[in-house]
């Protein structure tokens, strides 16, 4: 998980991408978007409804086993996780325009050899979201949360099977539709808190702000400028507190509702203070890009494609830049049963006090079935490679993830 405060230069984008691509032309902030986001929650499949308010309960059981639990180089260690989890999304249609939701993820997971692992974890993707809608103006109140120990998604990451720590997010997102021209204005308060003292030098906090304006061509495409900046501090000094600002260009093109194209860029400058690892003020400026695609081009195949280039952060520096290319796809090649298969590549490099220049593959494939109305299963496989220029920082890893989840 890449640290809030340096990972979140695009979030301009996350504005005007969350407005959907009509294949008409109706105002994105106002009654008509009201009444359709009233309509695609009525046809939830909820299991209990208490007047306005609905909800959907979902229990799954995740059995992991890896020949890596602590991605290393040496000394591996082999070992079995098994994770329950029940899962609720509750939606109150507090006004014909005002809509509460609540999505909470809660489980816990045990550990057969690496038992100081085990311990509850709250789902990446749990939150409490408030839409206002004012005449033309669309208006979210949000705050994400989770407690997770999962490193996977960080190749920086080398020597530990977890990190234990709390993240929240809590904002307010503007979209104002002025017809052909969409202003989007946001605030967002991140927090991320590691509870062991071990890592307690990595607690921080951030206030980022964003802006962007996008110009709608025609029906199915869009173009704009966005803009952010912040600040970010830590508890303790051996990191630098910083403050960034980014400025660029987007644009997104949905051709057909078969296919999705975006693509974003732009440049970022980071004003880092003195600290106790780096004891000189520095910049680091750095041009990102990213380019996504989302595209079906028959019933059988399903695929989507993000390759860009970050600075952020990472859990034992103060940032680093990231390259990176991922590819996932579903296939339809049986009736009930789909293939997914994934591939990834992530170059790393350390732009502070540690310097590590590294290269991570990914390689993934999997199988999801449903197994009656209610339950499904998925069975997948997944293989890393990463290649450090620093000693005792490269590892292979290999999980095999076996998961039931049940609807009720």
């Amino acid at each position: 998980m890449a640290a809030p405060a340096l990972g979140l230069f695009l979030a301009p984008a996350l504005i005007t991408d969350g407005l959907a691509q009509e294949a008409f032309r109706a105002s994105l902030a106002g009654q008509a978007a009201a009444e359709a986001r009233q309509l695609a929650l009525a046809n939830q499949r909820f299991n209990l409804r208490l007047g306005p308010a609905s909800v959907r309960f979902r229990s799954s059981l995740s059995t992991e086993f890896t020949d890596n639990v602590r991605y290393s180089e040496t000394d591996r260690q082999a070992d079995l996780i098994i994770r329950p989890q029940a899962s609720a999304d509750g939606v109150w249609l507090v006004t014909d325009k005002n809509v509460l939701t609540l999505s909470l993820g809660v489980g816990y997971g045990k550990y057969l050899n690496a038992t100081e692992y085990d311990g509850l974890f709250v789902a990446p993707g749990s939150d409490l979201a408030f839409d206002i809608y004012i005449k033309d103006v669309k208006l979210t109140l949000y705050n994400r949360f989770s407690f997770s120990q999962d490193v996977t998604g960080d190749p920086t990451v080398s020597g530990i099977g977890g990190l234990d720590r709390f993240a929240n997010a809590a904002g307010l997102n503007m979209a104002w539709d002025l017809n052909k021209l969409i202003i989007g204005a946001g605030y967002e308060y991140d927090l991320f808190y590691p509870t062991e003292e071990l890592y307690a030098n990595q607690r921080r906090s951030s206030h980022l702000f964003n802006t962007s304006a996008a110009l709608l061509l025609g029906t199915t495409a869009r173009a704009g400028l966005q803009a952010g900046g912040g600040l970010t501090e830590y508890d303790l000094d051996l990191y630098s507190n910083n403050q960034h600002i980014s400025v660029g260009p987007f644009f997104s093109v949905q051709p057909s509702e078969y296919l999705n194209v975006r693509l974003a860029g732009g440049y970022v400058l980071y004003f880092f203070d003195p600290s106790q690892s780096v004891t000189n003020t520095e910049n680091l400026d750095a041009f990102y890009a990213d380019l996504s695609l989302n595209h079906r081009p028959s019933a059988f195949l399903t695929h989507s494609l993000s390759v860009g280039h970050q600075l952020r952060a990472g859990y034992l520096s103060d940032s680093q830049k990231l390259l990176y290319a991922r590819h996932t796809a579903n296939w339809r090649l049986f009736l009930k049963t789909t293939l997914q298969t994934s591939l990834s590549y992530e170059r790393v490099e350390q732009t502070r006090e540690f310097g590590e220049t590294a290269d991570r593959y990914g390689v993934g494939i999997g199988l999801v079935r449903p197994l009656t109305q209610r339950l499904s299963g998925s069975l997948r496989y997944q293989y890393y490679l990463k290649d450090s220029d620093l000693e005792n920082r490269s590892y292979t890893q290999n999980r095999l993830v076996l998961d039931l989840r049940y609807t009720f």
